[in-house]
């Protein structure tokens, strides 16, 4: 009976190739992961800024506007706090029926625009710059 040769051992050929392709495939799930989270974040504020034009469109008061941002954010902005800041186009009190008033979010938080960040391994950081802005016509 022969014995195989050494250099027709395949023992470790199924290590060597998850080595060559390992990182290829990090690359994937963790880009995947962080843009995912990034757009999340993106979708939540979109709705949130969406509510505070709903509140804007039936005569809502600044404050009301900014409550209602910040209750529909599901924590990602504060009610109380100044670190964030938004613009109306229209006073719908103001304005006729039929206006249309759109709220957009002009300054975040540090820790929301850092979630806006995507950082990959082996890729250079990339940076959304999303518009975050919501309309409704006036009641």
């Amino acid at each position: 009976m022969k014995t195989p040769s050494k250099v027709r051992q395949e023992g470790g050929a199924a290590a060597v190739e998850f080595a060559i392709i390992a990182p290829l495939l990090f690359t994937l799930i963790f880009g995947m992961l962080q843009y995912g989270l990034a757009f999340f974040q993106v979708q939540n504020l979109r709705a949130a800024v969406r509510e505070g034009a709903r509140v804007a469109a039936v005569r809502g008061t600044p404050a009301d506007v900014k409550a209602a941002i910040a209750a529909a954010s599901t924590g990602s902005l504060s009610g109380t706090a100044s670190d964030w800041a938004y613009s109306q186009s229209v006073i719908c009190a103001d304005a006729t029926s039929g206006s249309p008033v759109t709220v957009t979010l002009t300054s975040l938080p540090t820790a929301v625009q850092g979630s806006f960040n995507i950082s990959v391994p082996f890729l250079p950081q990339i940076t959304l710059t999303p518009k975050i802005s919501g309309s409704f016509r006036c009641e």
